[in-house]
C-alpha cells in the first residue's frame, strides 16, 4: 500500500505549543528598553514609562537635543542647585535591583569643563567628613590638574562592595576623553556583578593610560539611587555639561558586548521598537535544548505512525 504520512493531529499540536511556551520562556529574561528620553520629539517625556523629565535652571530641549552650559566650568550641577539640568522622577529605576543597562548619546564641548556631568544617579547619603557615599556618576572627563583622567563611570556603595580605593577616590572604569565636540555614545552595562564601559559601540579601554574599562562590584542596587539627573545633578559640587545630550535609555538588563555594538549602530534617534529589537539575543542555551528534545519527539512520532501506515 502507498506510504502515508499522517496530518499533523491534537497531540502533536500541543508538543509545538510546548514548544512554543519553552522558546518564549528561554527569551522572557531579554534585555528590554525600560526608560527612554529621545529628545528630537522637543520634550523630556519617557518614551516607554512614565518617569517624565523636568527642566532645571537654565536648561533647554533646543534642536532636538537637551543643551545646558556650565560656564565652562564655572557653573554648578550639583543637585539640589539652581543649576541648569534635566531631573527625572525616581520611578526610572523602579526595581532596577540587579542588571542593568544605561545609553547615553551627548557632544561636549572641547576642552571644557572638567568633571562636568553628563548624568548621575545618588541618594543623598555622606560619610562623617559629608563626602557622598552612595552614586553612580558619569564624566566625560575626570581630569585632576594636570589632566590625567580620562572619561569614566564612579561608583560608590549603594549595595555594593566598593566604596572608596587607597587614595580616598571612588571606583570607576574610564575610556577615552570625551569631551571634545563630536557626538559620544557612552554605554554602562551591569550583569549584576560585573560594570562593563563602552564607547562609541566597543570596550573603552584606554591604552594610553592604562585604565581598565570593568569593574566587579556585586550586590551594586541601582534603584536605591533615586536622585537622577542628565547633563548635572552630581552629588558633588561638579559643573554643569557644556554641550548636548540627544537620546537617554535605560534597559533593564546588562547588554552584552553584540548588542552594545548592534544599539550604537542605530544612531541616536533610534526608536523604542529599534532598540528592544536590537537588544534581544539568540535563544538561551536551555531553550534551545528544550526545543531540540521536542523536535526529536515530533519526529519520532510522526516516523512511527508512518512506519504503520506503510504497513497496512
Amino acid at each position: 500500500m502507498k506510504t502515508q504520512i499522517s496530518t499533523i493531529g491534537r497531540k502533536t499540536k500541543l508538543v509545538l505549543a510546548a514548544g512554543a511556551a519553552i522558546f518564549g520562556f528561554g527569551l522572557a529574561a531579554n534585555a528590554q528598553l525600560a526608560h527612554y528620553y529621545q529628545f528630537s520629539t522637543g520634550t523630556a517625556n519617557d518614551q516607554v514609562g512614565t518617569a517624565n523629565g523636568t527642566l532645571q535652571g537654565s536648561a533647554t530641549i533646543t534642536g532636538g537635543a537637551l543643551v545646558t552650559d556650565g560656564g565652562n566650568g564655572t557653573v554648578s550641577g550639583q543637585w539640589g542647585g539652581t543649576g541648569p539640568m534635566l531631573t527625572l522622577d525616581s520611578s526610572a529605576v523602579s526595581g532596577i535591583t540587579g542588571a542593568f543597562t544605561i545609553v547615553d548619546w551627548y557632544q561636549a564641548t572641547t576642552g571644557w569643563p572638567k568633571f562636568d556631568t553628563a548624568y548621575a544617579f545618588s541618594d543623598g547619603n555622606v560619610d562623617g567628613s559629608g563626602n557622598p557615599i552612595d552614586y553612580l556618576l558619569h564624566t566625560p572627563v575626570r581630569a585632576d590638574a594636570n589632566n590625567t583622567y580620562p572619561s569614566g563611570v564612579g561608583l560608590e556603595g549603594a549595595g555594593g562592595a566598593l566604596v572608596r580605593d587607597a587614595n580616598n577616590w571612588d571606583y570607576a572604569v574610564r575610556g577615552i576623553f570625551l569631551d571634545n565636540n563630536n557626538l559620544h555614545q557612552t554605554v554602562l552595562t551591569y550583569d549584576g556583578t560585573t560594570f562593563s564601559y563602552y564607547v562609541d559601540g566597543a570596550p573603552a579601554y584606554y591604552a594610553a593610560y592604562g585604565y581598565a574599562d570593568t569593574l566587579t562590584d556585586p550586590g551594586f542596587n541601582l534603584s536605591l539611587l533615586t536622585r537622577i539627573a542628565l547633563n548635572g545633578g552630581s552629588p558633588y559640587a561638579d559643573p554643569a555639561l557644556t554641550g548636548s545630550t540627544y537620546s537617554f535609555a535605560i534597559f533593564n538588563q546588562g547588554l552584552t558586548t553584540d548588542q552594545v555594538a548592534a544599539v550604537y549602530s542605530l544612531g541616536d534617534d533610534a526608536s523604542v521598537s529599534q532598540l528592544n529589537a536590537a537588544a534581544v539575543p539568540e535563544p538561551g542555551t536551555s531553550a534551545l535544548s528544550a526545543l531540540a528534545g521536542l523536535a526529536g519527539l515530533l519526529f519520532r512520532r510522526r516516523s512511527f505512525r508512518a512506519s504503520v501506515a506503510s504497513k497496512q
